[in-house]
């Protein structure tokens, strides 16, 4: 009986225990809605499009347009990742995880280089993430 009772206490302890570390949930949706070796910027930026003004810049681009409707921008968040100027094709960025935190959206991006037998050009790779959260954003 003392043994059944010491195990109910354990558990009770155990589980009744609060944590102050935020909760953490994988699982945030997002899409990448395009990719491209040309078309970014010379250096290298992120922004975070979370405003319907910056929003209306994205619906004019052909390339976008036909994955994003007028009111996504009320239930997501948008990011725009330029990485640079490169000296050879093949450059890709990987969404390593979205994580959803209490207060915001944590997001790691890896850069991908090319394999060594690619195309000896300049390039300009740029991405477009939709992010399916109004949360504010964070990259890593």
């Amino acid at each position: 009986m003392s043994k059944r009772i010491a195990i109910i206490v354990f558990f009770f302890v155990f589980f009744s225990c609060s944590s102050t570390k935020p909760p953490l949930i994988f699982g945030i949706k997002y899409d990448v809605l395009t990719g491209s070796d040309y078309g970014g910027a010379s250096f290298q930026f992120y922004e975070i499009i979370s405003d319907e003004t910056e929003f209306n810049i994205l619906l004019k681009d052909a390339i976008i347009k036909p994955f994003v409707r007028k009111d996504d921008i009320k239930t997501c968040n948008f990011i725009l990742v330029n990485m640079g100027e490169k000296q050879k094709e093949g450059y890709t960025l990987k969404v390593q995880k979205v994580e959803e935190l209490s207060d915001k959206i944590r997001v790691t991006l890896e850069e991908i280089e090319p394999k060594e037998n690619t195309v000896q050009v300049t390039t300009k790779p740029c991405y477009v993430i939709k992010i399916k959260s109004k949360k504010p954003i964070e990259i890593k």
